[in-house]
């Protein structure tokens, strides 16, 4: 069978072919040359432009996706790690650098996915996870337009480095079993207006003091050693905290308290809870995270309401 000239066809005829094809295929063939994603572009751009953000859902299998207007999503890209299970076919060119693929075993031998290499990996020329996912947004730009923004779920374990990436609009990072303050500052900062973001089992270190995260819509940290917290109550500029500590200075709180009572600082300031974060196998249920009546002797809050547990107060700035 001779190969089919795309380029020849008339724009129409064009269109009907690369809609019917899925993002996959399309996402694939853009890489070919730059003259086929530029081909691509100008065709699809009706297609393009019900995109809303770009999914990457990143762990030990990575699984990369357009989510539409309309709630609907498609696969762009899969990714997975070098094993016996992916039949290695060769390499594709994303962006300057030469990426592996493959197929998958049975039920799905027709799909082609990526590979990164282990970290444990000792060939010099092992291309890495972090590396593919920049390599990825960088393509997309030009195919998808340097609009879009980004949704990304990390749940993988410490060696797994972050990947430099911009656009980002929330994440939701789970790192096994800690991630370095500067570490999630560095990823950060590249995506300085971030709407969510979300970091567990535990943030070790501290922030700069210039983080953007003092910054975000809304935060929920759990940290380890009791250096966030402290922090984030004297910068966060916000609207939403949720924030999870094993140790807390009760003059932590009761100058946060003080500062928010006076209007200094906190103006987008909706909601702020604290919660203990203890290990399970010496946590003492009568034991607390701070002193509440040390805290509201300091301020002078009085109780509005004896009957709701844990009690409510009230104060009108």
């Amino acid at each position: 069978m001779s190969p089919l000239r795309l380029y020849n066809f008339p724009y129409v005829v064009q269109r009907e072919i690369l809609d019917s094809m899925d993002l996959q295929t399309v996402f694939l063939l853009s890489i070919a040359s730059k003259r086929m994603n530029n081909l691509i572009v100008s065709v699809e751009k009706a297609r393009f432009n019900k995109i809303k953000y770009i999914l990457m859902n990143i762990s030990y299998t990575m699984r990369i996706e357009a989510v539409s207007y309309d709630g609907s999503s498609e696969v762009i890209i899969e990714i997975y790690c070098k094993t016996t299970l992916v039949k290695y076919l060769g390499t594709l060119p994303i962006f300057g650098t030469k990426v592996e693929f493959g197929k998958l075993p049975s039920p799905r031998p027709q799909d082609l996915v990526l590979i990164y290499n282990n970290y444990l990996t000792n060939n010099p020329d092992r291309v890495f996870s972090r590396t593919i996912l920049e390599s990825f947004q960088s393509h997309s730009y030009s195919l998808f337009g340097n609009d879009k923004e980004y949704q990304v779920n990390v749940c993988m374990y410490e060696e797994f480095k972050l990947p430099n990436l911009k656009n980002v609009s929330s994440s939701y990072i789970w790192k096994f079993p800690t991630i370095e303050g500067k570490i999630l500052d560095d990823f950060c900062s590249l995506s300085p207006n971030q709407e969510f973001l979300f970091v567990a089992p535990e943030v070790k270190g501290q922030l700069d003091d210039s983080s953007v995260i003092y910054g975000y819509k809304t935060i929920q940290i759990e940290e380890k050693d009791a250096m966030i917290v402290p922090s984030i109550l004297r910068k966060f500029r916000g609207n939403q905290a949720f924030l999870w500590t094993s140790k807390i200075e009760n003059s932590d709180i009761v100058q946060f308290l003080k500062r928010w009572m006076l209007n200094d600082g906190f103006d987008n300031l909706e909601v702020l809870t604290i919660d203990s974060k203890l290990n399970s196998q010496f946590f003492d249920p009568n034991s607390q995270l701070f002193d509440p009546t040390e805290i509201r002797n300091s301020i002078g809050f009085s109780e509005s309401n004896t009957a709701i547990t844990p009690p409510i107060f009230y104060f009108k700035r």
